[in-house]
């Protein structure tokens, strides 16, 4: 069996630029909640980068966990599911951090509609909690012992090695430095720090 570090295969150099690129903007979907396209970028453009992502991600796995056929059957299904279940709540979550925001800039808005957007924000924090952890589960009842310790190690690294990349690709691609923008009241990015 394979060594769990070796997951990736060194690419060609202009493969490995272009893999690099392509991660970029997709680093969103590694994070527990993704977030929209870069200002600039088009939304196409992102989705094919976080497809690419996706598809590197699931490539990897399958040959770090040595699925069998039968395991790439049911486990890659549930995986794209996290994966649909992770962009779901952020965008979601957005959507409630924007209210959340209109809420606290309309300093007449009455505690009890506070309230309820933030209490809606908590109850898509905790279900979506509760539905990782199902397919965490889901993906465990399917593999064996080993694998079920592989995964929690794999995917991980898989997550620093696509950073490290990332990173990498940013020093051989110097950007000029953008022009600082102003803070919007509609910007509903407010962190994704934990409080």
């Amino acid at each position: 069996m394979k060594a769990i570090g070796h997951f990736c295969k060194p690419l060609a150099p202009g493969l490995a630029a272009a893999t690099l690129v392509l991660c970029a903007s997709a680093l969103s979907l590694l994070s527990a909640a993704p977030q929209p396209a870069p200002r600039g970028r088009p939304v196409q453009e992102s989705e094919e980068m976080k497809e690419a992502v996706q598809v590197l991600m699931i490539s990897s796995m399958k040959k770090a966990l040595a699925l069998t056929h039968s395991q790439e059957a049911e486990v890659i299904p549930k995986v794209q599911q996290v994966f649909a279940e992770r962009e779901r709540y952020a965008r979601d979550r957005r959507d409630a951090l924007r209210q959340i925001q209109a809420k606290l800039a309309a300093e007449s808005a009455p505690e009890k509609e506070v309230l309820s957007v933030v209490r809606r924000l908590d109850d898509l924090e905790r279900g979506h909690q509760e539905q990782e952890l199902q397919l965490r589960s889901e993906i465990d009842r399917l593999l064996n012992t080993r694998q079920q310790a592989q995964i929690r190690i794999f995917v991980p690294r898989f997550r620093r090695e696509m950073q490290r990349r990332i990173e990498d690709a940013r020093k051989l691609t110097p950007r000029p430095p953008a022009p600082p923008e102003a803070p919007s009241e509609d910007d509903p990015d407010l962190g994704e720090e934990e409080y």
